[in-house]
C-alpha cells in the first residue's frame, strides 16, 4: 500500500483532516494578500446562494450534503479499513447491501438515495451476498450486455489513491470492483482510465511533468488511454473511448443527451476535460450547468482537480458548508492510519 504520510504530502494535506478549518484557509490566503498579491482578493469574495430551488429531486438532500457517488466511495473506504487495505468481494458486497438498505443510519439516513438502477438490480439479486461476481454477470446478461453505467466511477478516487505507486495494483483493484458490480468491458476501461489518471497525478513521475514542473496533461491522458483501451476488444469501442478522452470541450460530450446521461465514457470525458482546467470552482460550475448526470460528472472531475491542484483549490464556502465533516474526517483519518501500517481503531464517530 501507499504510505499515509507520503499520500498527505502528495495531496498537500499538512495536518489532520479534521483540523482544516475556515480559519486556516483564510490565514493562508491572508499571508498572500499582506504580501501585496492583491490578485488573490477576488478569490476571497464569494456570493453564496441564499435560497436553493427545491424540487422533488433536490428535496431528497439537505444543502451541503453529498449524493450516492460519495456514499459508495465511503463504503469502499470502510471496506479497505476493515480489511487492512484489501477488498474481499463477499465482504464488500455485504457492505454495499447494508448501505443500499439503510444508507448511513448514524447520519439520519433511512435508505440509500439516488442509487443507480443497474446497481440496485445487482445488489438485490439473491446470489449477490455470497457470489457477487456471479450475480453481477447474470444481471448484466439479463439486460442484454448493453449497460455501461458511470456509477462504477464513484470508486475510482480511492482506487487511484490506494497503491497509487503501483499502477498494476490500481488496475487489478479496479477490475475487481467492476467484477463485483458490473462486468462490462467499457466499465472496466472507463474505471481504469480514471483510476490510473488519479494515480499518475499523485505519482508525479518525471515523464508526466514538463520542465517547468507542471503536469504534462497530454502525456497523462495518453498513458491512461493506453491502459484503458487494452480492455476493449472492439475497435469501435476503442475509437469511441478515444474520442471521449481526447475531447476538446464539454459541448462535444453532449452530457444531457437523452438516454445516455449515465454512459460511462461521457463521465470519463468530463474527467479528462477537467484535467486541463486551472480553476476548481469554474470547472465544476461549467460541468453542472451542462446538465446530465451532474453529480457523477462533478465527482469524477473533482477527484481529478483535487489530485492535480490540492486541497487549497477547493472554495472556502464549499468546505465550510459540507455536512457531516467530523464523521467524514474520522473515516478518512482511519484510512490514512491503515496506510501507515496501523489496524482499525475505534468505531466511526457519529457526531455530525
Amino acid at each position: 500500500m501507499a504510505s499515509g504520510g507520503n499520500l498527505k504530502r502528495k495531496l498537500n494535506i499538512q495536518e489532520p483532516l479534521r483540523t482544516i478549518t475556515r480559519q486556516s484557509y483564510i490565514a493562508k490566503r491572508r499571508k498572500i494578500i499582506n504580501n501585496k498579491n492583491y490578485g488573490c482578493v477576488s478569490d476571497e469574495l464569494e456570493l453564496v446562494c441564499k435560497r436553493m430551488v427545491v424540487d422533488r429531486h433536490r428535496e431528497q438532500w439537505e444543502v451541503g450534503d453529498w449524493t450516492d457517488d460519495t456514499d459508495m466511495l465511503i463504503v469502499l473506504i470502510k471496506c479497505l479499513v476493515e480489511n487492512m487495505g484489501q477488498i474481499p468481494s463477499v465482504n464488500f458486497a455485504k457492505m454495499m447491501m447494508e448501505w443500499s438498505e439503510s444508507g448511513f443510519p448514524e447520519l439520519g439516513d433511512k435508505v440509500a438515495k439516488g442509487l443507480c438502477p443497474h446497481f440496485k438490480s445487482v445488489i438485490n439479486h439473491p446470489q449477490f451476498s455470497e457470489q457477487p461476481e456471479k450475480a453481477a454477470e447474470i444481471v448484466w446478461r439479463m439486460k442484454g450486455n448493453y449497460v455501461a453505467s458511470n456509477a462504477i466511477l464513484a470508486f475510482s478516487p480511492i482506487l487511484g489513491i490506494h497503491y497509487y505507486n503501483i499502477l498494476g495494483k490500481v488496475i487489478k483493484n479496479t477490475l475487481l470492483v467492476c467484477d463485483i458490480l458490473i462486468p462490462d468491458s467499457r466499465c472496466q476501461a472507463g474505471g481504469v482510465a480514471l483510476s490510473v489518471t488519479l494515480a499518475m497525478l499523485i505519482q508525479r513521475d518525471p515523464k508526466h511533468l514538463k520542465k517547468s514542473g507542471e503536469y504534462n496533461i497530454n502525456a497523462i491522458i495518453s498513458d491512461a488511454f493506453d491502459y484503458a483501451s487494452k480492455l476493449l476488444s472492439l475497435d469501435a469501442e476503442v475509437r469511441e473511448l478515444q474520442s471521449y478522452m481526447y475531447n476538446s470541450s464539454l459541448k462535444q460530450l453532449q452530457l444531457n443527451e437523452p438516454g445516455k446521461t449515465r454512459y460511462i465514457f461521457k463521465t470519463v470525458g468530463v474527467a479528462m476535460w477537467a484535467l486541463k482546467q486551472k480553476d476548481f470552482r469554474k470547472a465544476l460550475q461549467e460541468i453542472v450547468m451542462e446538465g446530465g448526470d451532474a453529480d457523477a460528472n462533478a465527482a469524477a472531475a473533482g477527484a481529478v482537480l483535487g489530485c492535480k491542484m490540492g486541497l487549497d483549490a477547493i472554495p472556502n464556502s464549499w468546505v465550510d458548508s459540507l455536512l457531516h465533516r467530523t464523521w467524514l474526517d474520522s473515516i478518512l483519518d482511519e484510512y490514512l492510519h491503515v496506510l501507515e501500517g496501523g489496524g482499525p481503531r475505534v468505531k466511526y464517530e457519529s457526531v455530525v
